[in-house]
C-alpha cells in the first residue's frame, strides 16, 4: 500500500508541481488540470479515511461508523444543494474550492500534528496523511492560479481557519476532527471535478455568446 501511496505522490508532483510547465496554460488546460488531479486523489482520500478510522479505537473504527452532520469550526464542507450549486457563478465555483483546500492543506498538518501524538508508530497512516496535505497545497496552487487565468479577482488574504488554541484539545476531539477533516476531503475531490464540468460548460457558453448563460439562478 505504501508503495502505491508513493506512486501516486509522485505522479502528482512530477506533472501537477509549479514551474512544470514552460509556457502559460489555457483555461481548457487549468481545469482540465483541476479535474485530473482531483480525480487522481479521491481514490486515495476513501483509503485515506478508513485507514484513519481503523487507527482511532471505538467508536470510529466499528463497522458502518459515520457521522455525516459533524462539521469543524473553519474547515469548510462540500455539502450543498443541488441548485445552489449548479448555479453558482464561475468565480464562486473557483472560490469556494480555493478556500477548501487551502483550509484542508492546514487543517491536515494539524491531522499530522495528531497523529503522531496519538499513533505514533502508524506508519501507513501517517504517510497517507503526508499526501493527502500535499495533494491539497497542489489542488490550492492550482486553483489560485485559475482564478488569474480565468480573469476573476482573487479576494484578499484569508483569516487563517485554524488558531493556536485549536490545536490543545483532548484525545477524542482530535479524532473527531481528523475524520470530519478525511471525510470532507474524499467529498470535495468527488465534488471537484463536478464542478469542473459545470465550469468548462459555462465558458464554453460564454465564449459562443459572449455573455454567461443564467439559465436557473439569479434574476
Amino acid at each position: 500500500m505504501l508503495a502505491a501511496t508513493a506512486a501516486v505522490l509522485a505522479l502528482s508532483v512530477s506533472f501537477w508541481y509549479p514551474g512544470c510547465v514552460a509556457a502559460p496554460l489555457s483555461s481548457e488546460e487549468i481545469i482540465t488540470q483541476i479535474q485530473s488531479l482531483a480525480l487522481l486523489h479521491r481514490e486515495n482520500s476513501t483509503l485515506t479515511l478508513n485507514t484513519y478510522l481503523q487507527y482511532q479505537g471505538p467508536p470510529f473504527s466499528m463497522s458502518g461508523f459515520s457521522f455525516p452532520y459533524w462539521l469543524e469550526k473553519g474547515l469548510p464542507t462540500a455539502a450543498l444543494g443541488y441548485r445552489t450549486w449548479r448555479c453558482l457563478c464561475p468565480g464562486e465555483r473557483l472560490l469556494q474550492a480555493r478556500d477548501a483546500f487551502s483550509a484542508i492543506s492546514e487543517f491536515f498538518q494539524l491531522a499530522l500534528d495528531d497523529q503522531n501524538s496519538l499513533n505514533p508508530a502508524a506508519a501507513d497512516l501517517l504517510r497517507l496523511l503526508e499526501v493527502a496535505r500535499r495533494a491539497s497545497e497542489a489542488l490550492l496552487r492550482n486553483l489560485k492560479d485559475a482564478l488569474i487565468i480565468l480573469g476573476y479577482q482573487p479576494s484578499s488574504a484569508q483569516q487563517e481557519p485554524l488558531s493556536w488554541a485549536q490545536t490543545d484539545d483532548h484525545a477524542f476531539n482530535k479524532k473527531v476532527r481528523g475524520y470530519v477533516l478525511c471525510r470532507e476531503f474524499r467529498d470535495w475531490l468527488t465534488r471537484l471535478p463536478e464542478d469542473m464540468k459545470i465550469l468548462r460548460v459555462t465558458l464554453r457558453l460564454k465564449d459562443s455568446s459572449g455573455q454567461e448563460k443564467k439559465d436557473c439562478c439569479r434574476s
